[in-house]
């Protein structure tokens, strides 16, 4: 008669059970029944065999016999000669049946690059199909946006990723990520930014059919709960932008330019001495950042903005201090050390942040930046002009952030100056060729 099944003592002291397939009549996997002593081992064995085995994390029982089946499928598929296409139908039927829920791809093709290494080429800004693709259709992508995306992919998704392949990245592995973000206390802004760097590049590769599915499609989207921009009251911006109060002459004048023009740091930064137009214009024809370079303003669009007669003295005598300005054929004004670059952004915003910090202005709390000059400008104007003139002088486009776009109109940006004018005249309390015969 054959026997039930085998038992045998492993090196770790433990007794192991191998039940009989009674159709086959082979040794079914072994088993610990986790007792050092054979007689409890076999009694274990015992209650087994009558009443099924214990499996899985559950510890759900099922008898021999079901167990005999499953092992030989198992075996049948490890003797089996299969391609890809069979492996891909036996993970989708198992899917069907919903047992399992797993990428099922082709260990084959694009999609099984390491996701990582995948993730390092699309924001490697010089070298991506993906951004050479948006250029060529006249879409814009910077520099500094695909350098900030390798920052999060370096920091940490390498981490996070590891050596996953592209195509078996799921909507599991996402929702992780996210989970992961906002347990470290990230704000869901940033939270928001890993998401992208993540969720755009496989967008892109399944739509370029690198990856059979796409795993972002059942993600939720974020709310971004941004917070609302602080601006300085009236008194308060008057007693800022006293002369004296200010280290960095250059950091001063740039918060008096984005003050009195609504004017951006990039776009500020780019001024040259070509951008003093018709004597009371300035033209805002560019943006500049560390990385980008000279760019295009937000938006792409360029405009003009009305010069406010004291701040375009000023820019004068930056002109005029500016150390390059004998060799270089159009310097900028907000000057640095190099002749072809301006100053570092970090100068205008330290300033602007010496000064509060001086003034016992909590800038943290109020979250107030050298944007909100921005906000200030366009927060007083909409009160005191029509706003569509006001859009004209922003630059905004849409209704969201101001309105649809409107041709610009030089006398449209003149009316705008002339009516702030008499708001800043109640705010700058200095006179211009004082200030600037001191400084001198």
């Amino acid at each position: 008669m054959c026997r039930d099944y085998y038992l045998h003592k492993r090196r770790n002291g433990f007794y192991y059970v191998e039940y009989i397939d009674k159709v086959t009549g082979l040794k079914l996997s072994a088993k610990s029944t986790g007792e050092t002593e054979k007689i409890k081992a076999q009694v274990i064995a015992e209650i087994w065999l009558i009443h099924g085995i214990p499996t899985g994390r559950m510890k759900k029982v099922r008898p021999i016999a079901e167990i005999a089946g499953i092992e030989s499928v198992i075996k049948a598929i490890r003797k089996a000669e299969l391609n890809s296409d069979d492996a891909l139908k036996i993970v989708k039927t198992l899917k069907s049946m919903e047992l399992i829920d797993i990428a099922a791809v082709k260990n084959t093709g694009a999609g099984t690059v390491i996701f990582i290494d995948y993730l390092k080429e699309f924001w490697d800004y010089d070298k991506s199909p993906y951004i050479k693709n948006r250029l060529s259709l006249g879409k814009r992508i910077g520099r500094n946006h695909a350098h900030q995306c390798m920052l999060k992919v370096n920091s940490i998704l390498t981490e996070f990723f590891k050596y996953k392949k592209l195509n078996c990245v799921t909507t599991d592995d996402l929702r992780k990520l996210s989970d992961m973000s906002y347990d470290r206390g990230l704000s869901t802004s940033t939270t928001n930014q890993i998401m992208l760097s993540v969720v755009t590049p496989i967008k892109w590769a399944y739509k370029r059919k690198m990856i059979a599915s796409n795993p972002c499609e059942e993600l939720d989207k974020f709310t971004i709960e941004k917070k609302e921009r602080g601006i300085l009251t009236e008194a308060e911006a008057s007693e800022v932008l006293r002369p004296e109060h200010w280290k960095d002459k250059r950091a001063f004048i740039a918060s008096l330019v984005s003050f009195t023009t609504s004017a951006r740091m990039g776009e500020i930064l780019a001024l040259r001495s070509s951008s003093i137009i018709n004597n009371d214009l300035l033209k805002i024809s560019n943006s500049y950042s560390r990385i980008d370079g000279l760019k295009c303003p937000k938006n792409t669009k360029k405009r003009p903005v009305y010069l406010y007669s004291d701040v375009k003295q000023y820019l004068i005598y930056l002109l005029k201090m500016n150390p390059h300005k004998n060799y270089v054929d159009d310097p900028f004004l907000f000057y640095s050390l190099q002749p072809d670059k301006p100053c570092d952004n970090k100068i205008l915003l330290n300033g602007l942040r010496e000064v509060l910090d001086k003034l016992n202005i909590d800038w943290k709390k109020r979250n107030i930046t050298f944007h909100s000059w921005r906000h200030w400008y366009i927060t007083y104007a909409n009160r005191e002009i029509d706003r569509e003139k006001v859009m004209k002088v922003s630059g905004h486009l849409t209704e969201s952030t101001h309105c649809d776009y409107i041709h610009k109109d030089e006398n449209d940006v003149r009316k705008v100056g002339k009516t702030m004018e008499k708001v800043f005249d109640n705010i700058l309390q200095f006179k211009t060729d004082r200030i600037i015969s001191t400084i001198l």
